[in-house]
C-alpha cells in the first residue's frame, strides 16, 4: 500500500494583542482643582483644603447641588493644573498602545464635544470618553469613592485627596494611592 506525503505545514495563529485599558478621572487626579480658591471666587468663603470633608461639595458647603453645578461650570474651561507626572504618564501609556477612556464629572458641564475639544486643546491623550463607567477595565484611576465604587473595574484606585481621606472602603475594594510614581509602581509604563 503506497504511504502518502503531505507537504510540510506551519501553523499561524494570530498574535494575540493585549491592550490595557484604563478608566482615569480628570479633576483630583490628572489635574489639580484648587478647590478653596473656586469657593473663595464663587461664594466669598474662605476654607482650606482640609475643611472640604467629602467629595460632594453641596454636602460641605452646605448649598443646594444647583448653586455647585454653576460654580463648576464657570471653572472648567479653563487651563489644566497637572498633577506631577500625570501628564507624563498617560502619554507613556498611550505610546505603548494602552486604551485610556476619560470618566469625568466635567462631562455634564461641558458635555462630551467640547470635553474632547478641551481633552485635545490641552494635549491629554486619551482614545475616548466614558458617560457611564460600564465596561470591562483593568484599572479605574478616581478620587470619588463613589465613582469606584460603581464600576465593574479589576483594579480601583483611590487618588488621595483631603475630601476622601475619611472614606472608611469597608469593603476593601480599594488600593490607596498618592502619587503617579505609586500609580506606575502598581499599573506600569
Amino acid at each position: 500500500m503506497p504511504v502518502e506525503v503531505l507537504p510540510e505545514m506551519t501553523i499561524v495563529w494570530p498574535k494575540i494583542v493585549w491592550r490595557m485599558r484604563l478608566l482615569i478621572d480628570i479633576d483630583g487626579v490628572i489635574c489639580e482643582y484648587n478647590f478653596p480658591k473656586i469657593v473663595k471666587n464663587f461664594f466669598g468663603v474662605d476654607l482650606s483644603s482640609h475643611t472640604i470633608f467629602a467629595y460632594d461639595l453641596a454636602d460641605v458647603l452646605g448649598v443646594a447641588p444647583a448653586l455647585i453645578n454653576t460654580m463648576f461650570k464657570e471653572q472648567v474651561y479653563g487651563p489644566p493644573n497637572f498633577i506631577d507626572g500625570s501628564l507624563e504618564m498617560l502619554k507613556e501609556w498611550k505610546s505603548k498602545g494602552y486604551e485610556i477612556y476619560i470618566f469625568s464629572n466635567r462631562v455634564k458641564y461641558m458635555g462630551e464635544v467640547n470635553l474632547a475639544k478641551w481633552l485635545i486643546d490641552n494635549k491629554i491623550p486619551f482614545n475616548d470618553i466614558e458617560v457611564t463607567g460600564w465596561g470591562e477595565y483593568d484599572y479605574h484611576i478616581d478620587d470619588s469613592p463613589a465613582k469606584l465604587a460603581a464600576t465593574d473595574s479589576k483594579v480601583k484606585l483611590l487618588y488621595t485627596q483631603p475630601w476622601n481621606r475619611r472614606c472608611l472602603d469597608i469593603r476593601k475594594q480599594f488600593t490607596r494611592v498618592n502619587s503617579w510614581s505609586e500609580i506606575k509602581s502598581i499599573v506600569g509604563g
